[in-house]
């Protein structure tokens, strides 16, 4: 299984074969006797190509790195090497302040556990989706608002959908705004997938025409322009601090009469995950439970 799933990671018997320094034959042949056992094409090879995993060699090495975890982890000594974490943990994320929580999150994990290693890729939410089902990520953090059926869902916060002013509009001595107010001012949107369609339909239902100045893909520069008294927008997560990068005040705002917002989940694909990915799920769950998970909000 160690030969297969390197093969299949590399994409290469022979690249395969180097890593572990072994012969590229000893590395062939392992694939074979996978292929054998479990009755199942698990790569696709092509000359001078590599190799390619089926869609079924995806779900297998899924398993097989799970398999393998357990192993190390029996085979090493002491309770505390039993119960550590240790590989790389590739998580996928859709969201867009996640860099506000999701370093807390992990820092327990990565204090506890040396061996373990992260590699995060920020992406829309269809690229966070594909890559979970083709084996890129172990774990994502997306808006659940129609996942692929493939994949289970844990919801871990919904986020109402608030304006967001600068400290010196009239809105910021408010405690709240409703859609009409906000239709009338200068808007400044987030262009991003589900987040601007989601954002229009809330403008459209107060039934006033609208005056976007300007579409954005980035939450800092949404944050910016609004600081800097362009316009007011609409967000659905808060970072901590209410200055911008070029140091404006913002307020955030509920907005009365709106139920909308959007679910911030986790992803992961149906059966046995490795244990990293599930202190990784118990540790988002935990934080979004605190106060300070809950602060990322703004709930009228």
């Amino acid at each position: 299984m160690r030969y297969a799933r390197t093969a299949i990671l590399r994409g290469s018997i022979a690249a395969a074969a180097d890593e572990l320094n072994v012969a590229a034959s000893a590395v062939s042949v392992a694939i074979d006797q996978a292929e054998e056992a479990f009755g199942i094409t698990l790569v696709t090879r092509a000359r001078a190509k590599g190799i390619s995993p089926t869609s079924a060699g995806r779900v297998i090495l899924r398993r097989m790195e799970d398999l393998l975890d357990r192993y190390d982890a029996m085979l090493s000594d002491g309770a505390e090497m039993r119960t550590s974490l240790s590989g790389v943990l590739k998580i996928g994320y859709y969201a867009p302040i996640a860099p506000a929580f999701l370093p807390k999150i992990v820092k327990a994990m990565m204090t506890e556990n040396p061996g373990l290693s992260l590699a995060l890729e920020e992406c829309d939410n269809a690229r966070a989706q594909e890559g979970l089902l083709g084996g890129s990520f172990d774990v994502i953090l997306f808006v659940s608002d129609a996942p692929v059926p493939q994949i289970v869902v844990e919801r871990l916060i919904h986020a109402p959908t608030y304006c967001l002013c600068s400290a010196g509009h009239a809105f910021a001595g408010r405690t709240s705004v409703t859609l009409s107010e906000l239709a009338d001012e200068p808007l400044i949107l987030l262009d991003r997938p589900v987040a601007k369609s989601h954002y229009l339909d809330l403008l459209e239902s107060s039934g006033k025409p609208v005056s976007v100045v300007a579409t954005v893909n980035s939450t800092e520069m949404v944050r910016a322009l609004v600081g800097a008294g362009l316009g007011c927008s609409m967000l659905n997560m808060r970072p901590a601090p209410d200055l911008t990068y070029a140091g404006d005040g913002t307020v955030c705002l509920p907005i009365n009469d709106s139920a909308g917002g959007l679910a911030l989940s986790l992803g992961h694909v149906p059966g046995p995950r490795r244990r990293v990915v599930q202190a990784f799920a118990e540790a988002c769950h935990a934080f979004f439970e605190t106060p300070e998970g809950q602060a990322l909000i703004v709930d009228g």
